[in-house]
């Protein structure tokens, strides 16, 4: 009994930190809100995928990890303020097989959408 204990938890253990190294291996987009409404909607299409989030309130942090099996391009975004003001554009590269990469959006508080890569 005590043996079985040991095994679920060493294969629990084992199996979270696999998650955690995953999560961590994966490229991602994080939104950053500092631009004192809300972000209803934000649309970032990569060259093989579009990723979504939806009502990022002021001052919040979302990410969304996204698969390394993309085409070559450039990261496009819109951003649809609660004004009802749309904030467009593109930034940063999207290479094939590209890990651990990170793109950060932040949008400020003069509506800018400022790109870190």
């Amino acid at each position: 009994m005590r043996t079985s204990l040991i095994i679920f938890i060493v294969t629990s253990l084992l199996l979270f930190i696999g998650y955690h190294i995953y999560l961590f291996m994966m490229p991602s987009v994080k939104i950053v809100n500092q631009s004192g409404q809300i972000l209803t909607r934000v649309e970032v299409n990569l060259p093989s995928n579009r990723l979504v989030f939806d009502n990022i309130a002021p001052t919040e942090t979302m990410r969304i990890h996204y698969k390394t099996d993309q085409a070559d391009g450039e990261y496009a975004y819109q951003i649809r303020l609660s004004s009802g003001a749309y904030l467009n554009g593109q930034c940063g590269s999207v290479t094939h097989d590209q890990y651990m990469k990170v793109l950060e959006l932040i949008v400020d508080s003069e509506n800018k959408v400022n790109c870190i890569e």
